[in-house]
């Protein structure tokens, strides 16, 4: 067991997935409840994806259906019923993922292992821009709805989570390659 303790990738996994499962039970039992933050996190992701349809000058529409608890986004002259957000699609989850795993990274710099100062303005810049990243993402799947409902399912289950997950890869990358002080070895060194 010590050995297997002393193997830093296990150590970094199992601290990463216990950082997840504990931001998971605090926003699913404290935060989620008793705040408020999904409704507001959900409504400006819809607002700010509508002002961008805007900029690119589809007409577009946020209602509330309040019978659901859903917050859409959908132009205005489409028969179909748009893009739906809730509480799975507004990104708290990624947030908490993307947050844990830059706090159990480890860094090179013995000085900084304690507490790294880089950590406290890259995970709240990480989350904006996975923040910008949901915003695109519902503005394109505002216009693919309005055009072809049937493509929305496929498009939000697979293209999207493919383009969000990968950005948040990206950033994991260039955190551990040009912040944590670690380097990625070529296979010829």
């Amino acid at each position: 067991m010590q050995k297997l303790l002393k193997n830093k990738l296990v150590v970094f996994l199992g601290l990463s997935l216990i950082l997840y499962i504990i931001w998971q039970l605090i926003y699913h039992e404290i935060i989620s409840p008793y705040t408020g933050i999904d409704n507001i996190v959900s409504m400006n992701l819809a607002f700010i994806a509508n002002a961008l349809l805007h900029v690119f000058d589809y007409q577009s529409v946020v209602d509330y259906l309040s019978i659901e608890d859903f917050i859409i986004v959908r132009m205005t002259d489409s028969i179909y019923p748009g893009v739906r957000i809730g509480n799975p699609c507004n990104g708290m989850s990624l947030f908490g993922l993307f947050a844990a795993v830059i706090i159990a990274f480890p860094s090179k710099n013995k000085k900084a292992r304690k507490f790294n100062l880089k950590k406290l303005w890259f995970i709240p810049l990480g989350i904006l821009l996975i923040h910008i990243v949901n915003v695109i993402r519902v503005a394109i799947l505002a216009v693919i709805a309005s055009y072809n409902f049937e493509w929305l399912n496929f498009n939000h289950d697979v293209t999207f989570k493919i383009v969000t997950y990968a950005f948040i890869f990206i950033l994991w990358y260039i955190w551990i390659n040009k912040m944590s002080g670690f380097k990625f070895k070529k296979p010829n060194e």
